[in-house]
């Protein structure tokens, strides 16, 4: 027999989305409902570039998708389902 555990997530339940540096591991968290602006074109601590690559930036990608998910939270409870997300598990030490 095989047993499987699977993690899920409810959109509501995401409150921020949270930027870790590559660099220099610092953690920048920002809340659904901010606009990210130019915060996430490069580190806070370190100065490495985050968002700006080669002739573009991608800082609203990051914002569009925070936007859907708080507007997507929103609508809910008017749905006839119920949404969850599948996240992969943490990884064992």
């Amino acid at each position: 027999m095989t047993s499987q555990t699977k993690h899920y997530i409810e959109v509501s339940d995401i409150l921020g989305i949270r930027c870790e540096c590559k660099n220099c591991h610092a953690v920048l968290t920002l809340p659904l409902a901010k606009d990210v602006g130019n915060t996430l074109l490069k580190c806070p601590r370190c100065g490495k570039p985050w968002t700006r690559l080669e002739n573009s930036t991608h800082e609203i990608q990051v914002s569009e998708f925070a936007a859907k998910v708080e507007t997507l939270a929103a609508q809910l409870p008017n749905f006839g389902f119920l949404l969850s997300l599948e996240i992969k598990p943490e990884a064992k030490p």
